[in-house]
């Protein structure tokens, strides 16, 4: 049972990455790159963490996310009904990790990795027991995210579904 967990986590994660890196047309706009000597070392972020569950009849995306089309594409449209659990701000400081604690005591950690020359970010995600205890459920997710730009983890079964964690970074 738990390898079938990690496994789903595992494709669902790498599912929504792709999401991300396919979700959108790129549009060219010429923008110089940021200078490393002016470069932020601190970025706002978005943490939405969403209860993703399977119900009768056609569902409902709880207005209080917002639109992420994403969540109506594999594997993410799995679940019909997705409802927002919490929404908090945090301030992200390069390579210094920032917790949070989610509605299954779990502790999600993020870290502002670096800026790339072209505007994107660096983030590495992880999430682990209460206190550090136990096996970590995400050891260490990667990503380059671009500014606005939701990206996901999920794949962690709660209370008949699974929790879905959408990051934003807000600059």
């Amino acid at each position: 049972m738990m390898n079938r967990r990690r496994l789903l986590a595992i494709a669902v994660v790498g599912a929504g990455l792709s999401v991300v890196g396919l979700g959108a047309i790129p549009v060219a706009i010429a923008q110089p790159p940021i200078p490393l000597a002016s470069a932020p070392t601190s970025v706002g972020a978005e943490v939405m963490v969403l209860h993703a569950t399977q119900t009768a009849g056609a569902g409902s995306i709880d207005p209080q996310i917002g639109n992420l089309p994403q969540l109506k594409k594999p594997p993410f449209s799995a679940y019909n009904t997705y409802k927002l659990l919490d929404r908090k701000s945090l301030v992200l400081e390069k390579l210094k990790p920032t917790d949070y604690t989610m509605v299954n005591k779990r502790v999600l950690q993020v870290t502002l990795q670096d800026i790339t020359t072209d505007g994107r970010y660096k983030v590495a995600a992880a999430i682990n027991q209460p206190s550090g205890t136990g096996d970590a459920f995400l050891k260490l997710l990667e990503v380059t995210a671009s500014p606005n730009e939701t990206f996901f983890v999920a794949g962690q079964t709660y209370e008949g579904g699974i929790l879905v964690i959408g990051i934003t970074i807000k600059p």
